[in-house]
């Protein structure tokens, strides 16, 4: 083996770059990227729409219900703890904009996901708070 083979690390016959302190290394590969320079594997992995559609359900109705109670009570004096009926109201409106979500086809696979957020919340809200309930009850009662 002569010092001209060491040098060449990999079998393609190119050397490879030159590192700092007189060393070689490999050079590194281009990376995927689009016309606006993010990488593609973000939008492109099979993960990413279920994901982000589960959070955007999930942040719409904690953001959304907030939101809503805080301008109902600073604006007009409305405590919505004495009358949930009105985050029914706006939980219906944010179900009726999903479904329209999945009627369109470009945007079907993300409002299912978005449609499980928006119904999983509520639910692991419910059981959380009952299961809290139940246990102080039991240990207090």
């Amino acid at each position: 083996m002569s010092t001209d083979e060491s040098v060449l690390a990999d079998g393609d016959g190119t050397p490879p770059a030159p590192r700092r302190g007189g060393a070689r290394r490999k050079t590194p590969e281009p990376r995927a990227s689009t016309t606006d320079g993010t990488r593609s594997w973000r939008r492109d992995h099979p993960v990413s729409t279920p994901l982000a559609g589960f959070f955007t359900g999930t942040v719409l109705v904690i953001v959304v219900l907030l939101l809503l109670g805080a301008i109902l009570d600073l604006v007009v004096g409305y405590d919505v703890s004495q009358h949930p009926w009105v985050f029914l109201v706006a939980l219906g409106v944010l179900l009726l904009a999903n479904l329209l979500l999945v009627f369109v086809g470009g945007t079907r696979r993300f409002a299912r996901y978005m449609l499980f957020g928006i119904l999983t919340t509520p639910a692991v809200i419910a059981l959380t708070g009952a299961l809290t309930s139940w246990l102080l009850i039991k240990t207090d009662g």
